[in-house]
């Protein structure tokens, strides 16, 4: 895999999100099925009374300078931005590994039959990921922000004696999409005729060799858990976002930032700020954006300081949680059967690779 040095704002990461349904402002390009009717479980309705979250404490914000340490209502934030939620608990990477590694197998035989190689470059050696929590809330971390900016941070995050004035330098998205017929965001050049044999083209009605992967290891059904858990994630979050509690903790955050200038209706906005691009700074040899300018890490260092003066993370968090549970408790049947389906699928996946060459 090649290097490619890069700045690239939060809003770019929506383009690679290895997750097939709309989250937080990134949108795919077909439905919660992918174009095959049927195979996906209806969602739930969470419409009805709001549920309970436990109660903030004023001092809950704690020292924006210090990394948010906080757990409340099944919600999880980590001191290095990682949050946990209730159906996270239904996740398995291990799992998600070993289908990705039969697809490549199925995908590479079949490409074999047409006389093509499959390229490393769409070669899985795990499953999809959901994306990073930043993506989905906005910036959390001050100490990254001090660094970043609003632009997605390197797998190496700074460390404490970083300052404002580092060059960051963010990785590349590379693999397939874990979305049938959404082409990937791979290094390197992918061969016309690799790409025509390979892809599907839903809208022609085109099964390609990734498809015939896909249909042969999970048959008629090819939903799988992770995406059966990113539909009931969206549909969380899409609830959560209109919670009345949650809209008012983004207001009081909007009126925070106003207050130092910056007019910007929710804490996704000025991560899709292009305005914010640059602000005059040149563009490094070799990346296609300008690093993070002063300006931009001043609005992203307030930003960070009025999430944790309104606890919007928190409650946002809390709120999100709470909708899970709800979701949790009224899907536990299919939740119940794509778990029986999944460990089905995963023995398939287990003797394909055992007989794969």
């Amino acid at each position: 895999m090649r290097a490619i040095h890069t700045y690239r704002p939060l809003w770019l990461a929506c383009t690679v999100l290895m997750a097939v349904t709309s989250i937080a402002g990134c949108s795919d390009s077909g439905s919660a099925g992918n174009g095959q009717p049927g195979n996906a479980h209806p969602l739930p309705d969470v419409s009805g009374p709001e549920p309970s979250i436990p109660s903030l404490t004023p001092a809950a914000g704690g020292d924006p300078s210090r990394p948010i340490d906080f757990k409340g209502g099944g919600a999880v934030i980590r001191p290095d931005g990682s949050m946990a939620f209730p159906l996270d608990a239904y996740d398995s990477a291990d799992d998600e590994a070993v289908l990705a590694r039969a697809e490549t197998a199925l995908g590479q035989q079949c490409m074999r039959r047409k006389g093509l190689e499959l390229p490393a470059s769409l070669k899985l050696d795990k499953g999809p990921e959901q994306p990073a929590p930043y993506v989905i809330f906005g910036v959390i971390d001050m100490k990254t922000v001090k660094v970043f900016g609003y632009r997605e941070p390197s797998p190496a995050v700074a460390k404490p004696s970083a300052t404002p004035s580092a060059t960051p330098s963010a990785k590349p998205s590379t693999g397939p999409s874990a979305s049938p017929g959404t082409a990937p965001q791979a290094d390197g050049d992918i061969p016309p005729a690799v790409a025509q044999a390979f892809f599907d083209d839903p809208r022609k009605g085109k099964v390609g060799c990734e498809g015939e992967a896909r249909q042969k290891l999970r048959g008629a059904h090819p939903e799988s858990m992770f995406m059966l858990l990113q539909r009931y994630r969206s549909e969380a979050l899409t609830a959560a976002q209109r919670d009345s509690r949650v809209r008012r903790a983004t207001a009081e955050w909007s009126a925070c930032m106003k207050d130092s200038g910056f007019p910007y209706p929710n804490p996704l906005a000025p991560g899709h700020d292009r305005t914010l691009l640059g602000r005059g700074l040149p563009t490094p040899a070799g990346a296609s954006l300008p690093p993070p300018s002063p300006a931009e890490i001043e609005v992203a260092v307030t930003d960070v300081t009025c999430k944790r003066r309104t606890q919007y993370l928190q409650t946002i968090a809390m709120v999100n949680a709470a909708y899970q549970h709800q979701i949790i408790g009224k899907q536990a049947r299919h939740l119940r059967e794509a778990q029986l389906k999944q460990k089905q699928d995963v023995e398939a996946a287990r003797k394909i690779l055992h007989g794969s060459p």
